[in-house]
């Protein structure tokens, strides 16, 4: 645990967090637009879920984004990746 974040890694790493925060604040919007769905106003109720969906779309193409940057940094380095692209 102690090499998880280095010199080398902190913009992974801070990536990683960026990701996951990003993540728990869509979970806690998507929360709240079902909680409050009975009483919000159907345009409003719209609003939230096509913000949602952009925000999810958005979330999906940045996560993918950082995959193939990793991809590319492990080809670099001689590495070979364990997934599959």
């Amino acid at each position: 645990m102690r090499n998880f974040i280095t010199k080398e890694n902190i913009g992974q790493r801070l990536m990683q967090l960026f990701i996951l925060v990003a993540h728990l604040l869509l979970l806690k919007w998507i929360i709240y637009t079902l909680y409050e769905g009975g009483v919000l106003p159907f345009k409003t109720l719209m609003y939230h879920f096509l913000g949602i969906s952009a925000a999810g779309g958005l979330l999906i193409r940045f996560c993918w984004f950082y995959k193939r940057q990793y991809f590319k940094e492990l080809e670099a380095n001689g590495h070979e990746p364990k997934l599959e692209k």
